[in-house]
């Protein structure tokens, strides 16, 4: 279950970064952490918290029920 939490949300924030034309480096850069962080969120090698999640739907100009409103566990 896990696992795939992490790969839908890579999912949804790409798409939404995409929709921005946002790179994984802007985007780490606008969060305040490095693009291996989000390299490693992606690949699941570190979770993220609550407020993490929150901080990367702000740069994404988005609501957090936005981001993770699909995800079904």
């Amino acid at each position: 279950m896990k696992g795939r939490i992490h790969v839908e949300l890579c999912n949804r924030t790409t798409i939404f970064c995409e929709k921005k034309k946002l790179s994984q480096t802007e985007l780490a850069m606008m969060i305040g952490k490095d693009r291996q962080y989000l390299y490693k969120i992606e690949k699941g090698k570190v979770t993220s918290s609550i407020f993490t999640i929150s901080v990367i739907a702000c740069a994404l100009d988005i609501s957090l029920a936005e981001l993770i409103g699909e995800i079904k566990v």
